[in-house]
Parts: C-alpha cells; sequence; structure tokens
C-alpha cells in the first residue's frame, strides 16, 4: 500500500511528498491526527483532500454562485486530485449548492449585456447549450428590449453605425437594434 509523506508547514499548512501545499482546518487535523504523523496512505490522503475541497468550495459558494465547471476548475487548481473533486461536486449537486440551470438564470438576470454575450459568457463557464435554450424560453425579450434602447438613447449624438456597432459589441442582435432604431424613430 502505498504511503504519502507529510510535511508540516507554517500554521495549519500541510506539505505532502508530490508538492501540494494545502491548509487544512482544524478539523481535518484533529480527526486524522496530523500534527503527530508523518505519513498519510493514499485513501487518507484522497479523503483529506476531500474533505479540504468540500470545505473550500462552501467558502468559494458564500462569496457567489458558480458553475459547475467553475468550481471544479478552481478546485482542481488547488488540489489536483480529480477523483476527490468530482466526489465533491457530486456532493454539491445532492445538497443542491450546484444548479447550471439556477446559475444560468440567475446570470441572466444580473446581465446588462445583449443576449448573444451572455449565451457566449455562460458556455464560457461550462453552461450546456441544452440549459441555455431553456433559461432563454423562458426568459422574457422584452426586458432585453428595454435596456437596448435606453442604451440606443445613452449614445445620442454619435454616427448610426458606430451605435450599431457599439451595441453588436455588447452582445444585442442586428434585428433587435434595427426595432429599437426604429422604435426610436417614430417616438421622435
Amino acid at each position: 500500500m502505498k504511503r504519502l509523506k507529510l510535511k508540516r508547514g507554517l500554521k495549519n499548512k500541510f506539505i505532502f511528498e508530490n508538492g501540494l501545499e494545502v491548509g487544512l482546518s482544524n478539523e481535518i487535523i484533529s480527526k486524522y491526527s496530523l500534527k503527530q504523523r508523518e505519513e498519510l496512505s493514499h485513501e487518507e490522503y484522497l479523503k483529506v483532500l476531500e474533505l479540504a475541497a468540500l470545505s473550500t468550495s462552501y467558502y468559494y459558494l458564500a462569496k457567489r454562485d458558480y458553475s459547475e465547471k467553475e468550481i471544479y476548475m478552481k478546485l482542481i487548481r488547488k488540489y489536483r486530485e480529480k477523483t476527490s473533486i468530482s466526489k465533491v461536486i457530486r456532493e454539491l449537486k445532492e445538497k443542491e449548492y450546484l444548479d447550471d440551470f439556477l446559475f444560468a438564470t440567475n446570470y441572466i438576470q444580473n446581465q446588462n449585456i445583449g443576449r448573444k454575450k451572455i449565451e457566449f459568457n455562460l458556455k464560457l463557464k461550462g453552461i450546456s447549450e441544452d440549459i441555455i435554450s431553456k433559461v432563454f424560453s423562458e426568459y422574457d425579450n422584452s426586458e432585453e428590449l428595454e435596456s437596448l434602447k435606453k442604451k440606443w438613447l445613452k449614445l445620442k449624438g454619435i454616427d448610426i453605425n458606430k451605435k450599431i456597432m457599439s451595441l453588436m459589441r455588447k452582445g444585442y442582435s442586428y434585428s433587435d437594434i434595427k426595432k429599437v432604431k426604429t422604435l426610436c424613430e417614430e417616438e421622435e
């Protein structure tokens, strides 16, 4: 059975022989008697990392919402053990702390950009096409058009082509921009 050597760093930091340096909670340290030990079995090592990753994920999720992919990537960079991180992600999903559909819904409601840019950003955050289309099917497009109208009026005095390009860079579709342009011209 493979065993990993363990060195104590400053305060609650522990350094494993594979080079991984991890800050551990007092609870984990006492549970595995890490202050008195110089080695851990591979199973204990994985369990320690799993508990540390779970604790870290709670800390991250207390600050803001994360997609599954985002939290996975943050944890994998820190702890490097895919099996432990996968278990943590599974547990977070079971406890409903991670929900990509809810994440995407909240993300859309809190953005002040167009649909195309929102879709692009959600894809970068690891949200699937299915979830994105489901969320947008429940989304009210009139709010986006109202936001677009405000932005159009804010750009008053600027060349129309520059306005259109600016709004397209913010993720608004050309057809929506044309609708708002026509609407604003009719109101004047």
